[in-house]
């Protein structure tokens, strides 16, 4: 059955045919591209250079290639904006939406915030290689952002715009350098159901602050190159999530407070937020011994007069009715569950941005 012969509100284009509208290429100006390693320079859509990756492990290698946190902005007076894309490297998993490991989505500022207005669906017969539009509907120039997938590479993009209209830069973000995440597949978006509602990226968008995303599922465990590498990055505020991959509580020991020192000692004025995990059980005693480390790397800290630390417990990320309905699979966090970590963690960051 195809439910979109059935139900046309959820049929998928996949072809457009649209009289006027012209491509170009995203990594041209004068788009500007966000979260990602120098993609004009390099050609390529990636979050960390391919050879310090490899350094790391194969999956942040490979999980490097997904570009979690990309984002594309602009300025146009067209009235619609198309995609072509063209995905690699894709992860399909039964229990996260098409629309948020290989979707794009959409938002426009209206002048106070900005403003979701569709998602780019991939569709499930071919996800890797589709075209789709979305309708702006307001006149004049509007400021464009578009959300990259969560869970899959790009190897080519184009924006589709009418051809007689106007492009240019897109708004800028605050002046201050982008908060850097670093954590596992929570950080890097599984598993919500478009880009848009990924916790950074909502931060991000109440903020107006750029950001760089580097979550990798089952590969973040806090090894001395990634750690090197991180504290080689100038951010406004560091964020620490890396708890649900550590292999068991010994490795968190040797890995957590070093991977602080390391980036402290390179960045001494950088406010770091420690976050353990969202989905602990409190009957769970390795989960609550696993929390304690973390919070020991901060307690230590603070002992050492660094006031510039901060802590999360995962618990409280959650909290609120229905706690229990926040997740997918008991682990990854829903839209719901991304909503509450953005409250939670975007109330701390924010602070954090009143310090740099």
């Amino acid at each position: 059955m195809k439910i979109g012969e059935i139900d046309h509100n959820l049929a998928v284009e996949t072809r457009l045919d649209i009289k006027g509208l012209r491509y170009r290429n995203a990594l041209e100006e004068p788009f500007d591209i966000y979260g990602l390693y120098r993609p004009r320079e390099t050609g390529a859509y990636r979050r960390m250079p391919g050879e310090t990756a490899e350094q790391v492990s194969q999956g942040v290698r490979d999980l490097s290639a997904h570009t979690a946190g990309g984002r594309i902005r602009f300025r146009t007076d067209s009235p619609y904006v198309a995609v072509k894309a063209k995905l690699t490297g894709q992860c399909f998993m039964p229990h996260m939406p098409l629309t948020g490991s290989h979707g794009l989505d959409l938002y426009v500022h209206d002048g106070e915030a900005d403003v979701f207005k569709g998602t780019f669906v991939p569709p499930v017969e071919s996800p890797e290689d589709f075209e789709s539009v979305l309708y702006v509907y307001n006149a004049g120039m509007n400021e464009i952002t578009i959300n990259l997938p969560l869970y899959s590479g790009i190897s080519q993009l184009y924006i589709g715009l009418d051809e007689n209209a106007q492009v240019e830069h897109g708004r800028k973000y605050r002046s201050r350098k982008p908060i850097l995440y670093y954590g596992s597949s929570i950080t890097q978006g599984g598993c919500a159901s478009r880009p848009g509602n990924h916790y950074p990226l909502a931060i991000s968008r109440e903020n107006n602050v750029d950001f760089i995303c580097l979550g990798f599922s089952g590969s973040a465990k806090g090894e001395p190159v990634m750690a090197d590498y991180l504290a080689d990055i100038e951010a406004s505020v560091f964020v620490c999530d890396y708890d649900h991959n550590a292999p068991d509580r010994e490795h968190l020991e040797r890995t957590h407070p070093a991977l602080y020192r390391r980036y402290r000692k390179s960045n001494p004025k950088t406010p770091i937020i420690f976050i353990s995990q969202p989905d602990i059980r409190l009957a769970d005693m390795d989960s609550v011994r696993r929390r304690d480390v973390i919070y020991q790397t901060y307690i230590e800290a603070l002992r050492n007069g660094d006031d510039r630390v901060f802590y999360v417990d995962g618990y409280q990320l959650f909290n609120g009715n229905r706690r229990y309905d926040c997740t997918v699979d008991g682990c990854h966090p829903n839209d719901l569950g991304f909503f509450r970590m953005a409250e939670v963690i975007g109330e701390v960051v924010r602070h954090c941005l009143s310090l740099v």
